[in-house]
C-alpha cells in the first residue's frame, strides 16, 4: 500500500479490524486488498477525428491531454497516455481506426482483439451534429462479432451545445435549450438502437460542462469495481458530487468485502463462527468506506 502517513494509518486500521483472525488469514486478505488498491485502470477512447475526444478528456481529468488521432486522422497505432494524481495512475488508450480506409479493417480487428483484453472500459465518442455514423456502426458490429463484450462500451455524445437549433443569443449557456434537449433525446434514442450497450447513451458538453457529473457517476458504475477509485482520483473536483462520492466509497467497501471472501467463507464454519465472521466482514466493508480518503486522497 502507499507509504504516506494517512495510508499507513488506514493499513493499521484494517489490520486492527482483522486482528481476531489468524495472522496468515489477515495477511492474505490485506494482500488481496492491496492488489485491488494498487490497480491501475486502462480506459480506451474511440471516435472519429474531430469528435471531441481530447476536449472531453481535458474537461474530465486534472492532467492536460492531447490525443494524436485528433491531430493526425490516419494514426494506425494506439496512443497510450498515463495520467497521475498523487500516487494513483490510470492509462488512456486512444484507439485508431474509426473513420479511416476499409483496407485496414483486418489489421485493426487484430489490434482491437489484442487490446480489448486489457481495457476496463471503452468510451466511444460521437459528435452531436454528426449524423454520418455508418463507419462507427460497422466498426462496432465487427468488434461484437469478434467477441467484444457489449458491457465494455459506453457511448457519449459530445458537443451537445452545437446541436440545432442553436440559441439565438450570443451568450454561452450552461445547458442546451429545451428544444436542443428534445433533439438530443431523439439522437440518444437513435444511437442506443444502433449501438447495443449495457449503459444509457449520454449527451455532454466539454465546453459548458453540461452533464459531465452524470457521466462521471455512470463511469464509476461502468468500470470494474477495482478500477473505480483510481479513476475517480484523476477527476477535476467540479465534476464530483455527493452521489458519485458515495458510490465510489461504496464500491471500495465492496472491494474490501471481496478481498475477505477470497480468503474466508463464513458458511464453511460452525454456526457460531459464521455469525461472527459475517459481522467481521461487514465491519471491514464499513471501515473501507470510511477510509477511502486516506487510501486514495
Amino acid at each position: 500500500m502507499p507509504k504516506n502517513t494517512d495510508s499507513q494509518d488506514a493499513v493499521n486500521a484494517f489490520q486492527a479490524c482483522l486482528s481476531f483472525l489468524p495472522p496468515s488469514s489477515t495477511e492474505r486478505i490485506l494482500k488481496q486488498l492491496k492488489q485491488s488498491i494498487d490497480y491501475e485502470p486502462v480506459i480506451g477512447i474511440m471516435g472519429k477525428t474531430g469528435a471531441g475526444k481530447s476536449s472531453l478528456c481535458n474537461a474530465l481529468f486534472q492532467d492536460q491531454i492531447c490525443l494524436t488521432s485528433e491531430l493526425m486522422g490516419c494514426t494506425r497505432e494506439p496512443q497510450r497516455l498515463v495520467i497521475t494524481v498523487g500516487e494513483r495512475s490510470i492509462t488512456l488508450v486512444d484507439l485508431p481506426g474509426v473513420g479511416e480506409t476499409p483496407e485496414f479493417d483486418a489489421e485493426y480487428m487484430t489490434l482491437y482483439h489484442r487490446l480489448f483484453v486489457e481495457l476496463d472500459l471503452v468510451i466511444w465518442v460521437l459528435r452531436a451534429d454528426d449524423r454520418a455514423r455508418a463507419i462507427d456502426i460497422t466498426t462496432h458490429r465487427l468488434l461484437l462479432s469478434n467477441g467484444a463484450d457489449p458491457s465494455r462500451f459506453l457511448f457519449v455524445i459530445t458537443q451537445a451545445e452545437c446541436i440545432p437549433p442553436l440559441p439565438t443569443n450570443s451568450e454561452c449557456q450552461d445547458r442546451p435549450s429545451p428544444t436542443q434537449c428534445l433533439s438530443l433525446a431523439t439522437i440518444s434514442a437513435q444511437i442506443a438502437g444502433q449501438f447495443p450497450s449495457s449503459y444509457p447513451v449520454i449527451a455532454v458538453s466539454a465546453h459548458t460542462g453540461y452533464n459531465l457529473t452524470v457521466l462521471v457517476e455512470l463511469m464509476v458504475h461502468a468500470l470494474p469495481i477495482q478500477a473505480s477509485s483510481a479513476f475517480y482520483r484523476q477527476l477535476k473536483p467540479e465534476h464530483l458530487t455527493k452521489e458519485s462520492n458515495d458510490a465510489v466509497r461504496q464500491r471500495f467497501g465492496e472491494m474490501a468485502g471481496n478481498a475477505f471472501d477470497t480468503v474466508i467463507n463464513p458458511d464453511s464454519f460452525p454456526s457460531g463462527w459464521t455469525s461472527f465472521l459475517r459481522k467481521l466482514r461487514q465491519k471491514l466493508v464499513q471501515l473501507a468506506t470510511v477510509l477511502w480518503d486516506r487510501v486514495f486522497g
